[in-house]
């Protein structure tokens, strides 16, 4: 047994056996998945609240949406609250945190795709040996106190992980990453460039060049209108609309808009694909990050070669799939054993914003 897990019980095993008054908090596709399980499985599920600036007295799958004193009023004082939806928002995380002092809160991990099998314990019990060396081989304490809490709170679904092995995002890109005014950058999953002003502000506003590749076509047209401000000030910004995979072609496509359209599972649109290794011929690229749905092992690698050539610094997303937290790691270390791997996880809750940045 992995030495760093300490839960032993599932959060839906926690669900199913505990007497006291069962709670969501949220509405929306989160709380669908949860109350579906619950109605498979014969746990009760006794009120739903949201925050108090949004009850209005709405409905939400035959519950009527209470204020949190209400439901208490209403159920008694002592609840397992679950939390039903996403959120990277300061005053949130800071709602979950003061609910999770006062009560038992649980945040269920769910999975992003519906194939995919999520952390379990016979999840880990097959995947130990795999685990086990991710962890060994990571750079430091931080990112292995990062892992195992990812870990534990994907098991339980107790949000104090979380928050215990947080960290601020710029801050780990200011001192892992250390982004300089010389790069050469790839922006895979470019979105609508936040990434890019994220670095201009870490650079004085300067780099050799930017190729930005972003295949939501709404996405595409606000990355460009950043492109042609950035270029007014003689910052290179090549843009691409196409998303990024093992090798060149095309590819269904979700086109859904915001931060989540996907490759996986996906087949309302066609987009053409390219790969890490086409993008950086001819360039001297010297860091890359990656935020791309799923496609995060595809996109290594189709950049085999030029990790293997200029060991570029990394920023990759390690969230979408649960077997990532290994299979990112391990696949990094073989193509580029100089590296040394970082895990930090940013605040969100649940377990997004997770992510390996690799340097040499």
């Amino acid at each position: 047994m992995l030495s760093f897990i300490k839960e032993t019980k599932s959060v839906w095993e926690r669900m199913r056996e505990c007497a006291k008054p069962l709670v969501l908090y949220g509405m929306g596709n989160g709380a669908d998945k949860i109350l579906d399980w619950c109605e498979e499985n014969q746990v009760k599920v006794q009120g739903v609240f949201a925050s108090d600036e949004f009850v209005r007295g709405q409905q939400f799958r035959g519950f009527t949406v209470e204020r949190f004193d209400a439901l208490k009023e209403r159920l008694g004082e002592e609840l397992l609250v679950v939390i039903a939806f996403a959120s990277e928002r300061p005053e949130v995380l800071q709602r979950f945190a003061e609910l999770d002092a006062e009560q038992e809160v649980v945040a269920p991990h769910l999975p992003l795709f519906e194939e995919e099998e999520t952390v379990s314990s016979a999840w880990l019990q097959r995947y130990e040996a795999e685990l086990q060396e991710a962890y060994d081989l990571l750079a430091d304490d931080r990112s292995r106190e990062v892992f195992s809490a990812t870990l534990n709170y994907k098991l339980s679904g107790k949000i104090k992980y979380l928050f215990a092995c947080e960290t601020q995002r710029v801050e780990d890109i200011r001192e892992l990453l250390a982004p300089a005014q010389d790069e050469v950058y790839l922006d895979l999953g470019a979105y609508n460039g936040d990434t890019i002003r994220e670095l201009g502000e870490l650079t004085d506003w300067w780099w050799r060049e930017v190729v930005a590749v972003e295949p939501d076509r709404r996405n595409c047209r606000k990355l460009r209108v950043l492109a042609e401000e950035l270029a007014e000030r003689g910052l290179p910004v090549e843009v691409h609309e196409a998303g990024i995979w093992s090798e060149q072609g095309e590819l269904g496509f979700s086109d859904s808009g915001g931060r989540q359209s996907t490759f996986i599972g996906a087949e309302k649109k066609t987009v053409p694909v390219t790969t890490i290794d086409a993008l950086a011929e001819g360039r001297e690229v010297s860091l890359i990050k990656m935020d791309v749905e799923g496609a995060e092992l595809q996109a290594l690698t189709g950049g085999r070669e030029t990790l293997q050539k200029a060991a570029p610094k990394l920023f990759v997303a390690a969230y979408h799939y649960d077997v990532d937290l290994f299979r990112l790691p391990l696949l990094l270390q073989k193509i580029v054993p100089q590296y040394k791997i970082y895990l930090r996880k940013h605040p969100y809750v649940p377990a997004w914003e997770l992510n390996y940045i690799c340097t040499k």
